[in-house]
């Protein structure tokens, strides 16, 4: 099956990504010159490197007639078209789902965009999108990690895709960072219409159990302790000596949260941070080293390579092509195979 992808930055072309790992042959529509994020002056290549491989490129410039025209005619050899171009730009160059199906009326047309059509004056960049859609305030007004709202909104499009393939749905579907992005909060929102109670971030901790954070061991190496109910509650207590009556519910723990961590971090600090865990572990309480990239690339891991660096394998089981295409370079091989010439 054949994907064919319009788009640049991060949401289109990581869902074009997945699917290209699922299977599916992805064809990357990319301008004269390239993709911009091909060379970033800070980033280098390395997030274009990371989404794009094993897609085919193809240069065609959407403005000029002759461009559209094939365009056209790969989208006639094409069974899902993902685009995430600003909003109406399609719809500027007459390349739009209405045109397209045209052509095509078995064509699954998956439009990533930043809001819902109503919203849509608001620009969409990913940390403005947690902004606007509470979940930077849902994260201690921090910014999410890496690009998590661009890239949960490109396996939401993933799923369209799939899910239109499976029951044969074609036509148009649009995915929004905005929904997306917002729709992780769905039980703060039911909690404040129902409770009353807001759960703002309490930094690396949990807002609604305790002890659910970080600790540190004597030798200074940070470890992640989760206690979410009573019995866990009890096991630690016992295994530090502490008094388990005086915080003997979840909600004396989440009310009492800062004078019990100071209690729990003087007890850990008599240990070092993997005594501390193994114990917690064989106790059957939950706990994990604490990682930052230098030590999570020293795990034993099924590493993916690229080139002389190593990736973080694909969650799901997958078919593998690491190349990443040079700009255009599938291009006269598409040409001929749909019987025109450059």
């Amino acid at each position: 099956m054949r994907v064919v992808e319009v788009g640049s930055v991060i949401a289109g072309p990581y869902a074009g990504y997945v699917l290209q790992r699922l299977g599916f042959e992805v064809v990357k529509v990319e301008p004269p010159g390239g993709d911009p994020l091909r060379k970033d002056d800070v980033m280098d290549d390395t997030i274009f490197s990371f989404i794009n491989r094993g897609k085919k490129s193809i240069v065609l410039d959407l403005k000029k007639e002759d461009d559209k025209k094939i365009f056209i005619e790969l989208i006639k050899t094409t069974n899902v078209v993902i685009e995430n171009l600003s909003p109406g730009a399609m719809e500027r160059l007459g390349l739009e789902y209405k045109k397209l199906s045209e052509v095509n009326p078995n064509l699954i047309y998956c439009s990533v965009k930043g809001f819902p059509s109503n919203m849509s004056k608001y620009p969409a960049f990913g940390t403005m999108i947690e902004a606007i859609s509470g979940v930077m305030w849902s994260n201690g007004n921090s910014r999410l990690p890496a690009s998590i709202t661009d890239m949960t909104t490109a396996l939401y499009a993933t799923i369209t895709v799939l899910n239109a393939l499976l029951f044969n749905r074609p036509g148009y579907y649009e995915v929004t960072l905005f929904e997306s992005a917002m729709y992780w909060l769905g039980y703060y929102i039911l909690a404040y219409q129902k409770l009353g109670e807001l759960f703002p971030s309490k930094g690396d901790a949990l807002p609604f159990w305790a002890p659910y954070e970080l600790f540190e061991g004597k030798d200074g190496k940070k470890f992640y302790l989760a206690v979410n109910n009573n019995e866990k509650w009890e096991k630690l207590s016992r295994i530090l000596g502490i008094n388990e009556e005086k915080w003997n519910t979840n909600k004396k723990r989440v009310h009492d949260r800062e004078e019990l961590h100071a209690v729990l971090q003087k007890r850990f600090s008599e240990y070092s941070t993997q005594e501390i865990i193994e114990i917690l572990l064989k106790n059957g309480i939950p706990a994990v080293p604490y990682n930052d990239i230098p030590s999570l690339l020293k795990l034993n891991v099924n590493w993916e390579k690229l080139k002389d660096y190593i990736l973080p394998p694909f969650p799901i089981s997958s078919t593998s092509n690491e190349q990443i295409p040079s700009v255009g370079e599938n291009t006269e091989e598409i040409l001929r195979e749909l019987g025109l010439e450059e």
